[in-house]
């Protein structure tokens, strides 16, 4: 078994323009996959410029560059949002965010809901039993997501 201390990595995806930086205290080598142990953090950067943080206690790396953990949080800076998945948390270029329970803060959108799958960007959303409430003003209050954009 190979074992790293203090790792910091790029990954690369097919999509032009986009690439991942993470880091974490410690990774291991398992047959395959790689384990990241102790907190993963990490930045997806589209076109030169930070679009999502992520942090989660610990990932798995599958081959793929596929990203799976039990829970995670990120922070999309396009609109504040604010995510804590949960429950079989998934993450790929090709897959997008997927998890089986997500909880929703921003400005304009709080909630949560079931079997979540969304892209990136939350352009294309997929729940099951959502429960979000929209401010009637269209604010809820400003943006705390550091450099996010409302």
């Amino acid at each position: 078994m190979v074992r790293l201390k203090g790792v910091e990595f790029w990954l690369f995806p097919e999509e032009e323009g986009v690439r991942w930086r993470f880091s974490a205290p410690e990774m291991a080598e398992r047959g395959g996959f790689f384990e990241l142990q102790g907190g993963l953090s990490g930045e997806r950067w589209v076109e030169g410029r930070l679009d999502l943080r992520l942090w989660a206690p610990g990932v798995r790396v599958e081959a793929g560059d596929l990203l799976r953990a039990e829970e995670a949080r990120i922070e999309i800076l396009k609109g504040c949002y604010r995510l804590y998945l949960e429950e079989g948390v998934v993450l790929g270029e090709g897959e997008g965010i997927q998890a089986g329970r997500v909880r929703i803060e921003a400005p304009t959108l709080r909630g949560e809901a079931r079997a979540f799958r969304s892209d990136f960007g939350l352009n294309r959303l997929e729940a099951e039993s959502p429960q979000f409430e929209f401010p009637a003003e269209g604010r809820f209050g400003p943006c705390t997501v550091e450099g996010g954009e409302g």
